[in-house]
């Protein structure tokens, strides 16, 4: 027997169709997963500089 409701938001779904999401819950499920990717990036873009600054001691000069 097919479940033809959106597990999330309960919605009905078509006949056939083959997620249990519908559209909008699947896509607001990729953005969450998006701007939690965008905001590990973040963070490891600010370890990682912190991290140079730490292993030059501070001694970088871009002006050279």
């Amino acid at each position: 027997m097919e479940n033809n409701v959106c597990k999330k938001c309960r919605k009905p779904l078509p006949e056939g169709y083959k997620h249990k999401k519908c559209e909008s819950c699947r896509n607001a499920q990729v953005q969450g997963v998006k701007n939690g990717l965008k905001a590990a990036a973040g963070v490891a873009g600010a370890v990682a500089s912190f991290a140079v600054v730490i292993v030059t001691k501070g001694k970088v000069n871009p002006k050279k």
